[in-house]
């Protein structure tokens, strides 16, 4: 189904980005909108290959989905001219792609460009993570693991049309087919099935039909996009002619805000950083839901100690979430309207996306569901569950079962806020129930390298992230528990899949949610991820920027459509 999701970062750092404007060529400040991120891009340009969301703010720029959320959460034409014409029984979805479409080197978008695309994801040789958006398309496996030469599950009757052909009924079909992958280009790369390698290795070349094109790129500075000239914008759109996504320090970034240096602060969660910005008369925000979580999980591969699902519900009763949250997310110093209106964190249920569009009030606990494993703070409790479970305590304070250490390992990443407040704490109470923690400090992408890499296991047993999702399907968690490479705990559960598969495969929403709820309640005794928090979000910017119309799934990247500069 995926991917929606996506890695976002240090959770408690504010993304930033850099938007440089100019005309037709030109430089000229006045028409340039500056983002800042104190994460560094990747460069990973490639809609088929990219992790990070500070790249997907990249790809946002450059490259479109047949399909795209507006501001309102809403499924919108994006590349195609219209919504799909779907088949009563939900298998066939036709697309028309719009007109006069090209890619940033003038060439037409084409059906064939659609199908590349999907057919990439399918292909023997693929190493990414969105093989998942394929696998529903009639001839994937034949593709993948047969002498079939092509991906015959989509047809290119012209140029304009092209036709998916589903293998059987999903509630996320028209999502995956329409949103959850980005055109590219058919003729940037030779491709041939079985041979991925140029196009893996070129991941930082994009050539999308989106609104901005890549001007440069480095890694430590960031990337600067401009206006794509081929790009045929409706009047009033795209009227920002410049972008630079510019890294920034977290200690200086609001500095640089208030300065003019920079002119957005996307995503931030910080509540020093979101007072301050709120009683600067020259300065602005805007506030939603995050369509994400902060969390952790747990590595389930056996020989490590957090493989035994009693140790993992027991670590999960010794975090305070509560205590984190009312601590972080306290606003010390901020205007009457934010500390008044405005709920800035929570402690979800249970690790699902927050926004989903049948179970998001579940998750954020504005409704009650009987039968999940709720992980309110309780070290008698996870005592309790270690004894059960043969973990006794020796005469050094920690546990030990059949010889081994009650250890875990916990791998950290560099300037983290979350993880300021939230260490001490787990220090702490997990002691007190007879672990040993470890610690181990890395940047963010060692950590990502590191846990999307199952050869790398004995690496960790605990990590601490962000996850965020670009949709409102509550067929991602098929991703975060399936056979995916989201599955970082690697955590395999005949019952929860089976819960998955039920609620995946079907048109009926109905049926979808009754089954997605049992694998909610599943998946929160399984106890793979543990969610610290849920928030809003806000977007920090220069009040000389109009109009830049933001929501959980809609991100500043997405909707400089509508935005403007004041000069």
């Amino acid at each position: 189904m995926k991917k929606r999701r996506m890695i976002a970062g240090l959770a408690s750092i504010a993304m930033a980005t850099t938007l440089v404007a100019c005309s037709s060529g030109s430089s000229d400040k006045s028409n340039t909108l500056t983002v800042g991120v104190n994460q560094e891009l990747n460069g990973v340009f490639s809609p088929a290959y990219y992790s990070s969301s500070y790249d997907g703010y990249a790809i946002d720029l450059v490259y479109e989905p047949l399909l795209g959320y507006n501001a309102d959460n809403e499924l919108v034409p994006q590349l195609a001219q219209d919504m799909p014409e779907v088949s009563d029984d939900g298998l066939t979805y036709t697309f028309k792609i719009r007109e006069g479409a090209k890619f940033s080197d003038g060439t037409p978008v084409t059906s064939k460009d659609v199908k590349y695309s999907f057919t990439l994801l399918a292909d023997p040789s693929y190493t990414g993570r969105f093989a998942i958006n394929a696998e529903n398309i009639v001839g994937y496996k034949e593709y993948n693991q047969g002498d079939a030469e092509e991906l015959s599950g989509i047809e290119t009757p012209d140029d304009e049309t092209v036709i998916f052909h589903a293998a059987e009924p999903r509630i996320d079909n028209l999502v995956t087919f329409g949103n959850n992958m980005k055109v590219m280009s058919a003729s940037q790369f030779d491709y041939k099935k079985g041979d991925t390698s140029e196009i893996e290795s070129s991941t930082s070349e994009m050539l999308g039909s989106g609104p901005y094109k890549l001007n440069s790129y480095d890694k430590s500075s960031g990337a600067s996009f401009v206006r794509n000239e081929n790009y045929e914008a409706k009047d009033g759109e795209y009227s920002i002619d410049k972008v630079i996504i510019k890294t920034t320090d977290v200690q200086t970034e609001v500095d640089e805000l208030k300065s003019g240096s920079v002119d957005l602060l996307p995503q931030t969660i910080e509540q020093q950083k979101i007072g301050t910005v709120s009683k600067e008369d020259d300065l602005t925000y805007n506030s939603y839901f995050r369509a994400g979580e902060g969390y952790i999980a747990f590595n389930a591969v056996d020989g490590h100690t957090t493989a035994d699902n009693a140790v993992r519900q027991a670590l999960s009763y010794a975090t305070d979430r509560q205590s984190f949250v009312d601590s972080y997310f306290r606003f010390e110093d901020a205007s009457d309207e934010v500390v008044e209106n405005t709920k800035l964190g929570y402690v979800p249920q249970v690790f699902w996306n927050p926004v989903s569009e049948n179970l998001g009030e579940y998750v954020r606990g504005e409704k009650p569901l009987d039968g999940l494993t709720v992980y309110n703070f309780d070290t008698e409790k996870a005592k309790a569950v270690l004894d059960a479970a043969g973990w006794k305590v020796g005469e050094d304070g920690y546990r030990y079962k059949d010889g081994t250490k009650l250890e875990v390992k916990w791998m950290l990443s560099k300037d983290n806020s979350v993880l300021e407040t939230l260490i001490p704490m787990v220090q702490k109470s997990w002691k007190e129930i007879g672990v040993d923690l470890k610690q181990t400090t890395v940047d963010f992408n060692t950590l990502i390298d590191t846990v999307q890499n199952p050869e790398k296991s004995s690496e960790w047993d605990v990590f601490f992230m962000a996850i965020g999702y670009t949709g409102l399907s509550d067929g991602d968690a098929n991703s975060n528990y399936g056979n995916t490479p989201d599955n970082y705990p690697q955590i395999h559960d005949a019952q929860l899949d089976e819960y998955l598969r039920k609620g995946m495969y079907t048109n009926d929403a109905e049926t979808s949610k009754e089954n997605y709820l049992k694998a909610m309640e599943r998946a929160s005794e399984v106890d793979a991820y543990l969610p610290i928090y849920g928030n809003q979000y806000f977007d920090l910017y220069n009040k000389r920027v109009k109009n830049l119309k933001t929501s959980s799934v809609h991100s500043w990247a997405q909707a400089m459509d509508q935005a403007s500069l004041e000069n």
